[in-house]
């Protein structure tokens, strides 16, 4: 451990800037109408630094103009007790932020390849102009404080998004949210915690239309993981049979636009179509408050966060079942999944790449998009939602998402529909009142 350093406790920032001092990288005369310029910009969870060697090559080789990376170490004998948030900066000669999500207590239940000692957290990097922000979660499903050595992880702390504002040559600032979300939850629990950035993000519309939100979601409610009651711990282990849990994120969340109304009915219905038609008959400002008590129960959502969990256009240009980021080699290969997304509002994706194929550097492919702006004249007229909705199609079009899915998912998805009858015959006879 460095001498004089101090450990930052939950909730707190860290910044290093090992920036040339020479470095002339902003200027406030380019806007995205008259330079053609593109930011690369990577996703990536870098498994608490196990191979920081490999990680630090890469990055090199990648030369990322903003990097938003989740789990990494300060300190803990894990990896080797080394400030790798700081070693990251230095050898990139990048400004950096880093938000303290736990202190990893050092504890006998923990395995020597799991020992603590330091913090854990996230961080955003870039070559430009940064400032930063920590943003605190209402919704915590899971309280590691309480429980932490009951899945042998001592820890003190909870999720933080690390925000930031960067300034760039090429245009406006990019608001950048890094999200880390829980792990040990369910859709609810996580979808819930995601609802406090979609209503940050749109409070800062108006000031920052450009706005990025990378982060590890933890989308992995499906498959095997539906047999745990750690990974899996709401309805929706039963309810969302049929598809992946990314794919009902981006079916029931991605999809719903901040225009579509006040409260997204995709949600409010629990992912079904038969009861998102019945609640559509009714204007969602006029249910009365037993009403959305009753259909609250159904889908398990709390009213402010169906009110929140509103996509003001962001889209993701990878596939929900074809772009995997995760194998567990455990469970005998059988559970993969698409946890991390690159989601943007008010750029073009010129290019992507996915990396790490090997899961040698971490368990967690690196997924990097290289971006330009929108014109600030179409943000500006509200062409926003054209323009997002056309996105979407492209991607879907483009990674093959919108075929059938056959008859065998189709059935899976009518069983998990009858499930739920006996309560949709309830929401009938109030919708009849």
């Amino acid at each position: 451990m460095e001498e004089n350093f101090i450990l930052p406790n939950p909730g707190e920032l860290l910044i290093y800037d090992f920036r040339p001092l020479n470095h002339d990288l902003t200027s406030e005369t380019i806007t995205p109408s008259n330079d053609n310029s593109t930011l690369k910009v990577l996703q990536w969870n870098v498994e608490r630094n196990y191979c920081s060697e490999l990680i630090l090559s890469t990055l090199k080789s990648l030369d990322p103009d903003i990097a938003l990376i989740q789990e990494i170490d300060i300190n803990c004998k894990r990896s080797l007790s080394k400030n790798h948030f700081k070693e990251i900066a230095k050898e990139l000669k990048w400004k950096g932020g880093f938000v303290c999500e736990f202190l990893e207590l050092e504890n006998e239940i923990r395995s020597e390849r799991d020992q603590g000692g330091g913090v854990h957290g996230n961080a955003i990097f870039t070559k430009y102009d940064i400032t930063f922000r920590v943003l605190d979660h209402k919704y915590h499903p899971m309280d590691w404080n309480k429980d932490g050595e009951k899945l042998n992880e001592p820890r003190e702390g909870k999720r933080y998004t690390l925000v930031a504002e960067v300034k760039t040559p090429f245009g406006p600032p990019i608001l950048c949210y890094c999200v880390h979300l829980e792990v040990f939850s369910g859709i609810i629990g996580r979808i819930s915690q995601f609802s406090d950035i979609l209503l940050d993000s749109t409070s800062n519309i108006q000031t920052h239309p450009y706005q990025l939100i990378f982060g590890d979601l933890n989308t992995l409610g499906h498959s095997i993981a539906r047999l745990s009651p750690k990974f899996c711990r709401d309805r929706y282990r039963i309810l969302s049979l049929g598809i992946t849990e990314s794919e009902w994120w981006d079916k029931n969340l991605f999809d719903w636009h901040l225009k579509d109304g006040e409260i997204n009915l995709k949600l409010q219905s629990g992912g079904f179509k038969i009861f998102k038609s019945l609640f559509s008959l009714k204007n969602d400002c006029c249910l009365k408050e037993k009403e959305l008590s009753i259909v609250t129960t159904l889908s398990g959502f709390p009213i402010d966060v169906l009110k929140s969990a509103r996509n003001p256009g962001f889209y993701d240009p990878w596939s929900c079942t074809n772009d995997i980021t995760i194998h567990n080699p455990n469970y005998f290969g059988l559970f993969k999944a698409k946890l991390d997304w690159t989601l943007l509002r008010g750029f073009d994706v010129v290019n992507r790449w996915i990396g790490n194929h090997d899961y040698n550097a971490s368990d967690h492919k690196y997924l990097m998009v290289d971006i330009k702006f929108d014109d600030l004249q179409d943000m500006v007229d509200g062409k926003d939602k054209e323009i997002w909705e056309k996105r979407r199609i492209y991607w879907k079009n483009k990674t093959q998402e919108n075929k059938k899915s056959g008859g065998i998912k189709n059935w899976v998805n009518f069983i998990g529909i009858i499930s739920v009858g006996l309560v949709g015959l309830g929401i009938l006879r109030l919708m009849k009142k």
